[in-house]
């Protein structure tokens, strides 16, 4: 008789509250890896262990009151919780590259929309805002969908596109700091009817330069990876990508398509969003990756 085949974990029914980043282990050096190692290797684009992060911020529904901050914003209302502090390790990488490799420019980006990254970037900037005399700004570059001001509670009124359709808009005047926040911030401004045309403009380019000069860091929320051709453009300005894909949700061949889009040599690390699990340890049996390891074609996050 053969052995009963055990019947593999079901998400839960009901969503539970909100999910906070968990704590993770890197994994030993010379561990060998499980039989289903090889299909996550390929789909990270040989992303070493010590640049994937686990986290749990989903996207609200909803949007702050005008002058109010998300309440997901764990980084700026909860600098002290253990979401936070997964925030600061992800900083930790992002500081040790500052020193070793000159970096400040930073783009957030994921396979796709509903995966976290606006977040992410947010939470992100407040991290390395908490480093005495760090100077940051977060940059909102998702002219498609953005959602930066109202998580922070700020206008569109002004921002992004202002600058790069009026030559007279000078740097200083989209650059806002909200009370209560520890870094600057630009967002989209109004929206555009030609994203990708808007992004071509070299005051794009002009822009990232006086921010440089400016700012020690220079957070920038970028569209996803697919379907916009948007990447292609800023890959070439920013420093590097950190990717953010919704654990259980993103199919691998969405993550595998925004690593080739990147590049390898531009990607800076993975961030897998919506782990619910209380305690996550990527080990030597590779118990932090089986909630990835989902088919391929798997249901994309809204």
């Amino acid at each position: 008789m053969a052995p009963p085949v055990p019947e593999p974990p079901r998400p839960p029914v009901e969503p539970s509250a909100p999910a906070r980043p968990q704590r993770v282990r890197p994994e030993p050096a010379t561990a060998r890896p499980p039989a289903y190692g090889a299909p996550v290797a390929r789909e990270m684009g040989g992303v070493p262990s010590h640049r994937r992060a686990f986290t749990g911020i989903l996207e609200p529904q909803g949007a702050a009151e005008p002058g109010q901050i998300d309440d997901h914003l764990v980084s700026l209302l909860e600098p002290t919780s253990l979401a936070a502090e997964q925030y600061r390790t992800v900083r930790l990488h992002i500081e040790t590259l500052h020193r070793e490799r000159g970096l400040k420019l930073i783009a957030i980006s994921s396979p796709s929309r509903g995966d976290g990254k606006t977040l992410s970037a947010i939470n992100l900037a407040g991290a390395l805002a908490q480093a005495p005399d760090a100077k940051v700004v977060l940059v909102e570059v998702d002219v498609r969908h953005p959602g930066v001001g109202q998580y922070l509670g700020l206008s569109a009124a002004r921002g992004l596109s202002s600058f790069l359709l009026d030559q007279s808009t000078a740097v200083e005047s989209i650059i806002e700091r909200p009370s209560g926040v520890g870094f600057a911030v630009v967002v989209a401004g109004p929206a555009s009817s030609m994203p990708y045309e808007l992004l071509k403009s070299p005051r794009l380019t002009a822009l990232f330069s006086a921010l440089r000069e400016r700012f020690d860091y220079v957070v920038v929320d970028t569209p996803p990876v697919l379907p916009f051709p948007d990447v292609g453009i800023l890959r070439d300005l920013v420093d590097g990508f950190l990717l953010v894909v919704r654990a259980n949700r993103t199919p691998r061949e969405m993550v595998r398509d925004s690593l080739a889009t990147i590049g390898q040599p531009r990607v800076l690390g993975v961030v897998f969003n919506d782990d619910e699990r209380t305690a996550v340890e990527v080990n030597g049996d590779g118990a932090g990756w089986r909630s990835y390891l989902k088919p391929l074609g798997g249901a994309r996050a809204a």
